[in-house]
Formats: structure tokens, sequence, C-alpha cells
């Protein structure tokens, strides 16, 4: 932003530095107003010139997110997916329970993740609070940056929608490998489309992968994924070590993917990860789902996915309540 008029309305309104993947430049103005206020994720350079962070610009409105520096443009198959490029899947977290489970977690902002229930439940019995979760978890982004907890926020129907947020102690800088997913406000998860999952859940020999991975799915016809699970041999089990059962969750909150010709897919501890999709027309990616179901990586069967469009309300509500 250069111009003087738009800069000028920054200043007086107060507003912060955004990231920026466009370019690398730094973003600055100068105008005559009073001496400004510090800012968050930039500083005064000057008495009345502002210079943001690498990768940062300044904005008057909007939060920067799904634009990784280098997206993924087409997918080099390999058995069990694809080694991820540096920076293609920018949102990726890693979680890790006290009992040493590895499971996926999906950045939304610079403060607050979404991971599924039964992820955050790990380990845990049923009558496991909120403020007992959080303190057992280990969490990582970007290239193994260790980042601290303060509390878990559950679904308050987390048994149908298997849902739950992580607000973390301080806000994550923006750089090549952190950067927020965006949420969709329309569904995209319509059958054929193709999005990608990331994780770091295990492969075809049931050891968890030192590299992050990634496969391109295709959302699933629902009608045929409901009568793929109804005969299906997963027993239905709800214990005090997994509130939420180990079926799958199917209704108007989730959707299906996968089951193509292809013999890629998700696995254990890919859960939590999002179903990641390009929005050509705005250049932009948006998560239209998260990875509920994660089976067996040597069993052909559907992932499972919650609807981010669903709960986009109460992931708002949440996030301004705490």
């Amino acid at each position: 932003m250069r111009a003087l008029g738009a800069v000028i309305a920054l200043l007086l309104c107060g507003q912060l530095c955004a990231a920026d993947t466009g370019s690398e430049a730094t973003d600055h103005a100068e105008v005559s107003v009073p001496k400004p206020p510090e800012i968050e994720n930039g500083y005064v350079q000057h008495l009345i010139r502002y210079q943001c962070k690498p990768l940062y610009r300044l904005r008057t409105e909007g939060d920067v997110c799904g634009k990784p520096k280098n997206p993924v443009d087409q997918v080099q198959r390999i058995i069990g997916g694809s080694v991820d490029a540096k920076g293609s899947f920018p949102w990726q977290a890693k979680m890790v329970s006290h009992h040493n489970l590895t499971s996926g977690a999906t950045l939304i902002n610079e403060q607050w993740l979404l991971t599924t229930a039964k992820n955050l439940f790990l380990g845990h019995t049923d009558d496991a609070k909120e403020k007992d979760i959080a303190p057992t978890l280990t969490l990582y982004v970007g290239k193994n940056q260790l980042v601290e907890v303060e509390k878990v926020v559950l679904h308050p129907d987390y048994s149908k929608v298997d849902i739950g947020l992580i607000k973390l102690k301080q806000k994550v800088p923006i750089d090549d490998r952190v950067m927020p997913i965006c949420l969709p406000s329309k569904d995209y998860a319509q059958v054929g489309r193709v999005g990608y999952v990331s994780g770091w859940g295990r492969n075809s020999n049931f050891k968890y992968t030192d590299l992050l991975k990634y496969v391109m799915l295709p959302v699933a016809d629902q009608d045929n994924c409901v009568q793929h699970y109804e005969g299906s041999t997963v027993p239905e089990k709800k214990s005090s070590k997994s509130p939420v059962g180990v079926q799958p969750i199917l209704n108007e909150h989730t959707f299906c993917a996968g089951m193509s010709k292809f013999q890629e897919d998700t696995c254990y501890g890919d859960a939590g990860s999002a179903f990641a999709v390009h929005d050509q027309e705005e250049d932009t990616w948006y998560a239209a789902g998260i990875l509920s179901f994660d089976k067996s990586c040597t069993v052909a069967e559907y992932g499972v996915y919650v609807k981010v469009p669903s709960i986009l309300a109460w992931i708002q509500e949440t996030i301004a309540g705490n």
C-alpha cells in the first residue's frame, strides 16, 4: 500500500502489519501526522514511517492466509504420498500426546489451530476436562518449531462434530514455513473436486514419517461413502480412552474423500489435517474440511472430513470470546 490517503487512514486507525507472500520488499510510507503508536509485527523506523518485518506488509483490513510460497502445482506420485516441498503446506502442524501419539493440527490464524476432538482426547478418559488436556499436548509448527499451548476448546457437540480448537500462548511469526490456511464460507466439497491433504501420520509399515507428506484426493459421493461404512467391519466402539468412538462420524457436517484409482491416501496420525483446496480465481488456499477419520494405511477406506463452513460460526465466536 503506497497511496498516501490509504496510509494516513491506516495510521490513524491503528491497523497492524499483515503477512505478505507476494514480495520480500519492505513496505513503508511517510506522511505528516502525529507520532503514531507502536504496531504489532512491525516497528516505527522514523517519526512518521512504519516499516514491516520481512514477509509482512501494511494493510487496512483482512488477514493474509492461504498463500504458500511454494504451492503444489503437480504431484510426483510416490506410493505412500509425496514429500512436501519447502513451504507448500505452511498451515500444517504436528501434535504429540503425552502417550507419544502423533496427530495433525491446522493453523487458521497466528494463534489458533483446528484439530479433531479425538486427537485431543488421545490418552485421556471421557471425563477429561479441557483444562486437563491442554498441558499434555506438545505442538510443532513450521520446521519443528515448538509452540506452547494455552488452552483447548472442544466443540459443544463433539460426539457428532469431531472438532476442537487449540489456542497458543503466543502468536507465531509468519514466515516461509508458517502461515495460516483460509477458512471458507462457501462449500468447496463438491463431488470430484480435488484437494490436498498433508500430514505426519504413519506409513504402510505403520511407522510415523519423519518427513511431511501429502496426497491429492477427490471428494467422494456421500451416498457411496455411507453405504460403504454401513457394511464395514470397523468395530463400533466407544470406550473411556476413545469417547467419540472409532467408527467414522457421517452426517450433515461431514464429507468423504479418497478411494481413487491411485494407491495413496491418508493413514493413522493424519487426522486434524486440512483438506486444502485451491481457489484459482482468488489464488488462495482454503481448508474445505478437517480430516476426522484417519483409517488404516493398508485398507481401502474413505477418509471422512468435518466441513469447515458448517463450523465456521462456532470457530469465529470461540476465537472472539477467548
